[in-house]
């Protein structure tokens, strides 16, 4: 009896699962959509069953799909596990270490980290992943990177958290600008002006949706910057107001360049963790990556005492 699946349909289906369908999958594959669609073809009548219906113009899982886009999910993440045990017994090249941070593109804390960490571990090769910030979660479960830095809630039990520092979100604007002589800004003072913000996770949008509707003010209209220097020198420039962690802005605020203020009286805390795979720790130094992120070297002018909750 020959064998139904490959790794290639594995990885055709997990891509037009996590892309929405052929076209974006088709990049990501590095093949022609009608490529994509003839592999999904072939692959269904293989197996004798549909994995995808169309709905609104778009791919959506059958429960058949759902099915395999899970097998594929966990089996490409431990086939990416063995060939890079393989690789690393078969060979003295540096263990690469990816991390990512959630929305932002800020890694001012990374030197003395780095620093720090080779003392230790000189065979580590700790690489910055921006692909990952939008979903960095998923990505960690998925093996595509090692740590996540991270502010919204989780709650995979696969997944390793360490609470790092408490942090806020804050208002920056130019030194020049009315609002940097208040003590606060709030929810309506905020909703007349340009708002830049960051690739914000639902939970944090929705999080911004229900203080403005308990205030009942408009939502105001925002517009994202992917790059959090770029968001920076916007505000810097007059061309709006930013609405981000103090944490991922607090060297140009120590410089000067913008002011930051607490949105709302009360504000809005939150806390950064880092994450990761409970089954990678036995391979990177995660742990310790952490407990030098958590170390008061690695941070700017944090915004309040951090605690580390008792685990």
């Amino acid at each position: 009896m020959s064998q139904m699946l490959e790794i290639r349909h594995l990885r055709l289906v997990r891509a037009i699962a996590e892309e929405g369908g052929p076209t974006r999958a088709a990049a990501r594959l590095h093949l022609t959509q009608s490529a994509v669609s003839h592999q999904l073809a072939e692959l269904e009548g293989r197996l004798g069953v549909a994995l995808f219906t169309r709905v609104r113009r778009q791919l959506k899982l059958t429960p058949a799909g759902a099915r395999l886009l899970d097998a594929a999910r966990a089996m490409l993440a431990d086939l990416a596990r063995v060939e890079r045990d393989l690789q690393h017994a078969g060979s003295r090249r540096r263990e690469v270490f990816r991390i990512a941070v959630e929305c932002f593109t800020t890694y001012h804390w990374l030197p003395p980290v780095l620093s720090a960490l080779a003392k230790d571990h000189p065979d580590v090769d700790v690489r910055i992943a921006l692909e990952a910030r939008r979903e960095p979660v998923a990505a960690l479960l998925r093996g595509e990177i090692e740590l996540a830095v991270v502010s919204s809630p989780v709650r995979d039990r696969a997944l390793v958290v360490e609470p790092l520092f408490d942090d806020e979100w804050t208002v920056i604007v130019p030194p020049s600008h009315p609002l940097a002589a208040r003590p606060y800004v709030t929810v309506v003072e905020l909703g007349r002006e340009k708002l830049l913000t960051h690739d914000a996770p639902r939970s944090d949008v929705e999080r911004l949706r229900e203080l403005i509707a308990s205030e009942r003010a408009p939502m105001p209209l925002a517009t994202s910057v992917p790059l959090t220097d770029a968001l920076v020198d916007l505000v810097k420039a007059g061309l709006g107001v930013g609405l981000v962690s103090r944490w991922a802005v607090a060297p140009s605020v120590a410089r000067g360049e913008v002011v930051a203020r607490r949105f709302t009286r009360d504000g809005l805390p939150e806390r950064w963790t880092a994450v990761y795979r409970a089954d990678a720790a036995a391979r990177f130094p995660l742990a310790r990556f952490a407990e030098l992120l958590r170390a008061p070297s690695s941070l700017i002018a944090p915004p309040r005492a951090r605690q580390r909750r008792p685990r």
